[in-house]
Order: structure tokens, then C-alpha cells, then sequence
């Protein structure tokens, strides 16, 4: 009996570990200096990204985890995540698109009916840098501000070419567009 629970701990154990797996990436530490070398990833916990960088310079090398206030970005895989203040707690953003105004994404873990289920929330950023998070309710509202100075963009966004569930596709338009 014991050789059994013992197999399958040992099982469970190896699964656990198969699941998360180092890729090519870098940290940017707060002084402007760059780690280059392995990035940690679970893919079917996207979530653990959001919430601190385990990075290593080379397979089998030291591992050191970094949380929000220690770094200022990093990357996976060209996947960016910043290091941002968000009401008053410093998170890691992943950023989605990049350009006039930046969008993220923030996840965050919260108590559904007895389940913890992972939530979006969606934050653009001017050129000023200021963070504001688009609410599903204002989101025409709140992008048709932000890029007033594209009307044709501005006018699918009326004609809601563009709504909240593609987001990502509104700010790489406008982005694009931006730097033509």
C-alpha cells in the first residue's frame, strides 16, 4: 500500500514539474540594467506570469524570482510584462499592444460561487503615462477619447467595427496607423 501512495506521489509530483518549462527572455532590473538569458512559464497557468518572473541565465542555472517592485519589465517569448502602479499596489501588466497608447491586460484571482477563477481587466496608457482602466460599460467612450485624433478609427469604433471582446485588434489599428 505505501509503494502505491509513494508511486503516485512521485507521479503527481513529475506532472507538476513537466508543466512549467524555461523560455528565451529577459528581466530589465530597475537601474536600467538587462539579465538576458530564461524566463519560467506555465502554460496552463498563465496567471503565475502576472505575479512574479522566475528567470535563470542558463539551463540548470540559479533561479531567482523577481515580483513588481524589485523589476522594472520583462519578457517571455516576446510577450512583455511592465512592472506598473495600479491603485496603489505595484502588479505586473502584460502588454498587449504597444504604440500612441498602450494597452494591458492585468489578471487577477477572485472568489466566484466557492471557485477561484481568473479575471481580465484591460488598461490603457497615454503618452503622458497615465494608466486608466477601460471599463467593458465606457468603453466607447473612453477610446474615442483616447483617439480622437484618428477619425477613421474613431468612426468604426461608432459603427462598432470595434467593441471590447476585440480590443487587442482596436489599439494594433490604431497603433499602426499612428506611426504610418
Amino acid at each position: 500500500m505505501t509503494l502505491v501512495v509513494v508511486a503516485i506521489v512521485m507521479a503527481f509530483n513529475i506532472k507538476v514539474f513537466a508543466q512549467a518549462k524555461y523560455f528565451t527572455g529577459y528581466v530589465i532590473m530597475l537601474n536600467g540594467d538587462t539579465l538576458k538569458g530564461e524566463i519560467k512559464k506555465n502554460p496552463k497557468r498563465d496567471f503565475d506570469n502576472f505575479a512574479k518572473a522566475a528567470y535563470r541565465k542558463k539551463d540548470g542555472g540559479e533561479i531567482k524570482t523577481f515580483n513588481p517592485t524589485k523589476i522594472k519589465e520583462y519578457c517571455i517569448e516576446s510577450t512583455i510584462f511592465v512592472s506598473h502602479n495600479v491603485d496603489g499596489d505595484q502588479v505586473f501588466l502584460k502588454r498587449l499592444s504597444k504604440g500612441s497608447v498602450n494597452l494591458y491586460e492585468s489578471q487577477v484571482e477572485v472568489l466566484q460561487m466557492n471557485d477561484v477563477i481568473v479575471k481580465s481587466d484591460y488598461y490603457m496608457e497615454n503618452q503622458s503615462g497615465e494608466l486608466v482602466k477601460i471599463k467593458s460599460g465606457k468603453f466607447k467612450k473612453q477610446v474615442v477619447e483616447a483617439m480622437s485624433d484618428n477619425l477613421e478609427i474613431v468612426k468604426a469604433v461608432e459603427e462598432k467595427k470595434y467593441e471590447y471582446e476585440n480590443i487587442v485588434e482596436l489599439f494594433n489599428a490604431y497603433n499602426n496607423s499612428a506611426s504610418n
